[in-house]
């Protein structure tokens, strides 16, 4: 699994061979996580408390959403 970023709080990462709607899981140094959609930056699965943790990960998305695009065909194909 290919980690794009890293964080105080966590990384970012696009498994491979995935599917479905294009998504980032963020991984939390306290062991949460959760998936997030590239397009509307939703987390689609997991739960963040508290949910400010994720800002800077999220906020570096916000920025980078075609970036993300691009690796997630890269990645998944």
């Amino acid at each position: 699994m290919p980690t794009l970023m890293r964080f105080r709080t966590c990384r970012l990462t696009i498994y491979p061979n995935e599917h479905g709607t294009p998504h980032f899981h963020l991984e939390f140094t306290d062991g949460d996580r959760c998936s997030v959609e590239i397009e509307t930056l939703t987390i689609r699965a997991g739960t963040i408390i508290p949910v400010k943790k994720a800002a800077e990960a999220m906020e570096w998305a916000a920025a980078n959403q075609s970036l993300l695009r691009a690796k997630w065909e890269e990645i998944t194909r």
